[in-house]
């Protein structure tokens, strides 16, 4: 694999950013990565040339970030004259620095990235350095499923640094208990099941703090998907012509608009935000569920551990009777990435190679992950998966690792531009002032000439 030096011709984070950082890959990648480079081969290393690199980085401090600073310190320790700071940056501010310092051609070595479309921009602009084609020897240590985000032209742009973050409903089993219901499996029981909930005394059964649209879309994604299949968004993201108007997607948006009328929602869900306020109110049985990223399971164990031992469940979106798209298929993020810039110096990319390397103990940064509650996209890490969050956490992986299709989240995957409108009119959708036509003629015509 080469890291060409020559040019080539959002959301908010989804979840409260969490412990972020580290580089999970292999020794197969390192090795690659140490080959050549255009313009500077190993040669800049063992020749005696030092350099001094930045990785700026997401930031939430905990186990994951730990190990960055440990691990930068380690390297420091082992390469004289070489340096490597980490920068650890707040989830908004990062992505307004990262942006300025591309548009000036003054990147860090090794950047944090979510993949999908914002990085498909920096790749179009020659700011980013490939990791080689997609049957490149290092994917193969990955679960496919979480190098979709960072594919482009049949080549790999960044590397997993994190833990994969599915989208499912997670719920109180102790209010399913009390009302003798089983956790629904097709969409025409999650309506029975909300009806059932409403008759019998509990007002808000599904919660959803939708104030930042990125909520909402989590239905549209997956009610897309379950009728559609997954082609239905591969032509939206690829903007051919009329793509929103698909039945599969007027049929999503009007699913959730028959939800909406069926109460399923607490009172004033468009003017709630995520957070501790709607986890309270699946644990005290305000509501019985909540449709939201694994990350769940770690918000809530930070709140009352008790609840995540005793009551918490964790079920797959229900299946649309008659539609195209496998049960299996997967919504979310499928991981965090970490790429690396092109606009440095040639010192600086064998030193940012270097660093890359002595990152790669990949069961020492699985278990850092899963420390962190997070799901390792590294294959065979599964029986890492031990204590008292395995059963969430194996049944993850499992999932992750045999998902069909595992489609990362619109937002990111389309890209702040055309994100945007889409957020605007979905949220009119869930207040019932925009009909699904409406929203597809919106989005349609926001997207012509993409």
């Amino acid at each position: 694999m080469s890291l060409h030096a020559s040019a080539r011709a959002s959301r908010h984070s989804r979840r409260p950013a969490r412990g972020v950082v580290a580089v999970a890959a292999t020794t197969a990648l390192s090795a690659t990565l140490l080959t050549t480079t255009a313009g500077a081969t190993t040669q800049d290393a063992t020749m005696g040339s030092t350099a001094s690199i930045s990785i700026w980085a997401v930031n939430q401090p905990g186990p994951v970030n730990d190990y960055m600073l440990a691990l930068a310190k380690s390297f420091d320790s082992a390469h004289p004259g070489d340096k490597v700071s980490v920068d650890f940056i707040a989830n908004t501010p990062f992505k307004q620095k990262i942006l300025v310092a591309m548009s000036a051609k003054k990147p860090p070595a090794l950047f944090f990235s979510w993949g999908g479309g914002i990085l498909q921009g920096y790749i179009k602009a020659g700011d980013v350095a490939s990791l080689g084609p997609t049957t490149a020897a290092w994917a193969s240590s990955f679960l496919p499923s979480s190098l979709g985000a960072v594919t482009y032209d049949n080549q790999l742009w960044a590397a997993p640094i994190q833990g994969t973050q599915p989208v499912f409903f997670y719920y109180n089993k102790s209010v399913f208990k009390k009302y003798s219901l089983s956790f629904p499996t097709t969409w025409p029981q999650l309506l029975s099941v909300v009806s059932t909930f409403q008759k019998d005394g509990v007002s808000s059964p599904i919660i959803l703090g939708n104030l930042s649209g990125w909520e909402g879309l989590t239905y549209l994604e997956y009610l897309t998907d379950r009728t559609g299949g997954p082609s239905v968004f591969d032509a939206i993201q690829s903007g051919n012509h009329d793509a929103w108007n698909n039945p599969a997607v007027i049929h999503a948006l009007t699913d959730i608009q028959t939800l909406v009328k069926a109460g399923a929602f607490e009172t004033g869900y468009d003017a709630l935000d995520y957070g501790p306020e709607t986890d309270a109110m699946v644990r005290t049985g305000v509501g019985a569920m909540t449709l939201m990223g694994d990350w769940q399971i770690s918000e809530l164990q930070g709140e009352d551990p008790s609840f995540v031992t005793n009551d918490l469940g964790q079920a797959p979106f229900p299946t649309v009777p008659g539609g195209k798209g496998n049960a299996a298929d997967l919504e979310g993020n499928t991981s965090d990435y970490l790429a690396v810039a092109n606009d440095i110096t040639p010192a600086q990319k064998a030193v940012a190679e270097q660093f890359l390397e002595t990152e790669f103990e990949t069961r020492s940064f699985a278990k850092t992950e899963i420390a962190a509650a997070q799901v390792p996209v590294i294959k065979g890490t599964a029986n890492l998966l031990t204590g008292s969050l395995s059963k969430f956490l194996v049944q993850i992986y499992n999932w992750v690792g045999t998902a069909p299709n595992f489609q990362y989240s619109w937002d990111q995957a389309l890209g702040a531009t055309r994100a945007t409108p889409m957020l605007t009119n979905l949220s009119k959708v869930f207040e019932l002032s925009e009909t699904p036509q409406q929203f597809v003629a919106a989005l349609d015509s926001s997207s012509s000439g993409v």
